[in-house]
């Protein structure tokens, strides 16, 4: 009874497996490895089946033991051939694959090249079309000054237009700063500090080895926006006192090592929805270059370092997050210097 039970859930089994890898055919791309296989699978449930029928006794009009033997030989035949021609399939995958990471990379270094092309064109629209307007106005108003009786009100306009008119210049610069255009990394960078009021004791150590070296453009806007996106977030969160961020170019590779000794993070915590998008910013625009990113954080001696985790990502583009015993954050990017 026993016997009859297994055979019937056998049975089952076998069906159910053969109709789930028919329905994959498709997807395979009729791939002949799979066709045999399905083929195999078929085979087996036919041949529960058969004994099935010869258990209740109805007559086949052939010997169900010789169908079941010559049935296992053709069953392992399929799955032999076919298992040895699968690697058909993992070669497809692996070609699959590897089309969606480059096509995946070409379209963020596209949404890079367009998100600037549309940052230049406000920044223009902007210093070229309220700027003047702004200095027309204080031209004007310079004429009329005198006749304001109220020396108080006079100071608080003249005030007023002249930090408009600062205003626009710096976040027209913000969106697309004309110093990288023109001048490069090392000028743009520079220029960004000069800028930023930074807190009391804060230091910069900031060393730059390419000298006047200029890149492609979607190349050096990722580096000046990867080194914006981490200044700005050692400002915001780190409660650091010191950076250190240097770029050295060596045997084709541009390394960027950024180091702050703040209060550091989590990386169990490092998640879009936790930590939001800056690094993950990061992250996609180092790798839409062919590049590498390296995390390391750590709390030293006054933190819990058992906190801090390896996170593998599924892709060999996600970033390595590793602990440290060293308080603080380290960041290394590098980056293919030529565009090959």
């Amino acid at each position: 009874m026993a016997y009859n039970v297994f055979l019937f859930i056998a049975c089952f089994l076998q069906v159910f497996a053969a109709v789930i890898a028919i329905r994959l055919t498709r997807v395979t791309k009729l791939n002949v490895s799979w066709i045999l296989i399905c083929i195999a699978l078929i085979t087996m449930a036919v041949r529960s089946i058969i004994g099935i029928v010869g258990l209740f006794g109805f007559d086949i009009g052939f010997d169900p033991q010789t169908a079941y033997d010559w049935g296992g030989v053709f069953i392992s035949f399929c799955f032999a051939i076919g298992v040895f021609m699968i690697q058909k399939i993992f070669l497809y995958i692996r070609i699959a694959n590897v089309k969606q990471r480059t096509y995946e990379k070409r379209l963020m270094r596209t949404m890079i090249q367009t998100e600037e092309r549309e940052r230049k064109r406000f920044a223009t629209e902007l210093h070229d079309g309220l700027g003047p307007i702004l200095s027309s106005i204080k031209m004007n108003f310079s004429a009329i000054a005198g006749d304001i009786a109220d020396k108080e009100v006079r100071k608080n306009l003249e005030q007023a237009i002249a930090e408009a008119i600062i205003t626009v210049r710096e976040v027209s610069n913000n969106i697309s700063p004309h110093v990288l255009n023109n001048f490069g990394i090392d000028n743009a960078i520079r220029n960004f500090l000069g800028k930023i009021s930074l807190p009391k004791g804060f230091d910069v150590d900031y060393n730059m080895s390419i000298g006047d070296k200029r890149y492609s453009s979607t190349k050096e806007i990722v580096i000046y926006r990867v080194f914006c996106e981490l200044f700005n977030n050692t400002l915001r969160h780190a409660q650091a006192t010191k950076v250190q961020f240097s770029i050295d170019e060596v045997d084709g590779m541009i390394f960027l090592k950024y180091e702050d000794n703040g209060i550091g993070f989590d990386p169990s915590q490092l998640s879009e929805e936790k930590m939001g998008m800056g690094y993950f910013n990061i992250v996609s625009r180092v790798s839409s270059l062919k590049g590498t990113t390296l995390f390391k954080s750590g709390r030293g001696a006054e933190g819990n370092e058992s906190d801090y985790q390896m996170l593998k990502g599924s892709t060999s583009d996600a970033p390595n997050i590793v602990a440290s015993d060293k308080k603080g954050t380290y960041v290394e990017i590098n980056i293919p210097a030529d565009d090959k």
